[in-house]
């Protein structure tokens, strides 16, 4: 059986469906740094080509619809456990019954599908809410974050849009990659910790400060409701969030 390995971007992934597509025998489809190799598969390594992936997106789009392309990016950045081989699943089952097969909410391809797209889109609504920045110079504002799924491409669009006019870099702890916008471009690049640390060593920002202690003139001890605190603001956000320190 046949395991499709590509280099980690979604145009591998698209380029590893196109000579998948025919494919009756096989195994998975995963990135290549995170395949671990067994006795019951034949590794195929794929090459991105562009041209191919182009033909995958352009096929979507005119016979199925931009939902079900979104839904397909949206399997890609969930990086979920066989979300990959998940992926391919679908785009058949979309092509073969058409693109209502989308509203057949009982078929268990269709079920877990809609529930990646809602897990990723709702940590993508906190991320917005609960990404915090500083100012680590007269020009750059810094943010961290280590979310469960791959968030950095779908916030590069709205970050740009809404601080325009701010130099900005937001990392990524989890995949040690980070997001640089210069007024001009926005790209994603490899970005590690340590980089971070470089990066933070002379941050002198007081709003920091005044964030903390506007956070606790506000409070009300006596309307305390941590149950309520949880729900509204999770645990697993709040390392990156200075006013809870």
């Amino acid at each position: 059986m046949n395991a499709y390995l590509y280099d980690g971007s979604f145009y591998g992934l698209l380029t590893a469906y196109f000579y998948a597509w025919n494919d009756n025998d096989i195994y998975t489809i995963a990135k290549e740094a995170a395949y671990t190799s067994d006795l019951l598969s034949r590794p195929v390594h794929i090459v991105t080509q562009t041209d191919k992936a182009q033909r995958i997106i352009h096929s979507v789009q005119q016979n199925l619809s931009a939902y079900t392309m979104k839904n397909l990016y949206l399997i890609y950045l969930s990086e979920l456990t066989e979300c990959d081989l998940l992926g391919l699943t679908y785009l058949r089952l979309c092509f073969s019954k058409g693109n209502g097969i989308n509203h057949a909410k009982q078929h268990p391809v269709i079920r877990q599908v809609d529930a990646i797209h809602r897990k990723v889109m709702h940590e993508y609504d906190h991320m917005k809410g609960f990404l915090r920045f500083q100012k680590i110079n007269d020009q750059i504002f810094f943010a961290r974050f280590a979310p469960d799924h791959n968030q950095l491409p779908l916030l590069m669009h709205h970050l740009t849009e809404r601080f325009s006019d701010q130099k900005m870099i937001v990392h990524d702890e989890k995949r040690n990659c980070a997001m640089l916008y210069n007024l001009q471009e926005r790209v994603i690049i490899p970005f590690t910790k340590e980089d971070a640390a470089h990066i933070l060593a002379d941050c002198q920002d007081d709003t920091i400060d005044l964030f903390r202690r506007y956070f606790q003139i506000i409070n009300i001890p006596e309307r305390e409701n941590l149950r309520q605190q949880t729900g509204y603001m999770p645990h697993r956000y709040r390392h990156y969030m200075p006013e809870t320190e």
